[in-house]
């Protein structure tokens, strides 16, 4: 069955549209808080202000939410429970996409906004939990995602003595283009409310001209050493890590690993994809075919402007740096999951 939905593959808003054609003729924190302060005069502007993607607005409407269905639907009893998988991050590596593309499969489905559950609200308690879930039908599995749980100390241990069986899914990319999105991220956020922004440099470099260990973008491109964290508690069998940058070139490739790892069946293929050469990315679409029905119901989903937003510059010499800085730091992560296919380079040309 075809699946669909567009999607920014390292997160925003998107615009989307539904519609039902018939079938005849139709083409469709921190390392150790070692944080130190840039420079003692200033004061570190929103490194860490906000830890949500706030990209709730790219989730698409599940088909049983959608207020034109197709012919001859029925509905069915639906219940929420813990989910039984967890994207915990990488912040800025591409979860909302790949949550908003795992969910074009039927037996999955996923809670659309970020719970922040393990990290900011677990005083709440469990059942307040499982009431941000979705609700679903006999068969399918639930999923939430939050990037900030990957590097949040504590939150491991909470997870497996809540559900010790929750498959967790990473996804990760370059180091340094994470981390440089995730500065993007900020500065954006402050330029829209009217305000000036210092460039990474003023961030990332101490006054000697070193690399700043104490900023918090930086640490979370540091992946084995928050790996390590969940690997104390979550056997490797139970943790997918999926390459962010092979992702956005064929996502239908790393959706049907996810989909094996999960458990249901590969539903989603290439042609649930196509390319927009306008926007740069690929888009995904859903066509919904109802029993005892000749119609069919396709729903395709983009991106919207905030994903094409300018990006700020970044000087070469900052590059080459920060790769050299990741390159050993790169290497203990791949021993760690036993996997060297990660195409990150060692060195800046």
């Amino acid at each position: 069955m075809l699946a669909g939905l567009v999607i920014v593959l390292f997160g925003v808003g998107l615009g989307g549209g539904h519609v039902c054609e018939h079938e005849a003729g139709q083409q469709p924190q921190e390392l150790e808080n070692k944080n130190q302060t840039v420079h003692s005069n200033e004061t570190i502007i929103g490194e860490d202000e906000d830890e949500s993607e706030e990209d709730s607005d790219d989730a698409f409407n599940d088909i049983e939410d959608e207020d034109l269905i197709c012919a001859d639907y029925n509905a069915v009893a639906r219940h929420k429970k813990l989910p039984q998988a967890v994207v915990i991050g990488v912040r800025k590596g591409g979860t909302r996409a790949l949550l908003e593309f795992v969910n074009m499969n039927s037996r999955i489905r996923r809670s659309k906004s970020e719970t922040h559950f393990y990290d900011n609200n677990y005083d709440k308690g469990k059942s307040w939990y499982i009431d941000q879930m979705p609700p679903i039908l006999p068969g399918q599995i639930c999923m939430e995602k939050t990037p900030g749980y990957f590097h949040t100390a504590g939150v491991p241990k909470k997870l497996y003595e809540m559900n010790n069986q929750t498959k967790l899914v990473l996804i990760v990319r370059n180091p340094v283009d994470r981390l440089i999105s995730d500065y993007n991220q900020f500065r954006s956020r402050h330029i829209e409310r009217g305000n000036d922004y210092p460039p990474l440099e003023h961030f990332l470099f101490t006054p000697t001209g070193n690399i700043n260990i104490g900023y918090q973008p930086l640490q979370r491109s540091i992946y084995h050493y928050h790996l390590v964290r969940w690997m104390r508690y979550f056997p490797a069998h139970q943790i997918h890590i999926m390459d962010g940058d092979k992702f956005i070139k064929e996502p239908w490739v790393g959706l049907n690993k996810l989909e094996t790892f999960l458990g249901v069946p590969n539903e989603i293929k290439e042609d649930n994809f196509f390319f927009n050469s306008t926007k740069g990315f690929f888009c995904g679409q859903e066509v919904v075919n109802l029993p005892q029905s000749e119609w069919t119901c396709t729903r395709k989903k983009c991106l919207n402007k905030s994903k094409g937003r300018p990006k700020a510059k970044v000087e070469d010499h900052t590059y080459k740096q920060l790769t050299k800085f990741y390159a050993p730091h790169n290497e203990i992560f791949y021993g760690l999951v036993k996997r060297f296919d990660f195409d990150w380079p060692k060195d800046w040309p």
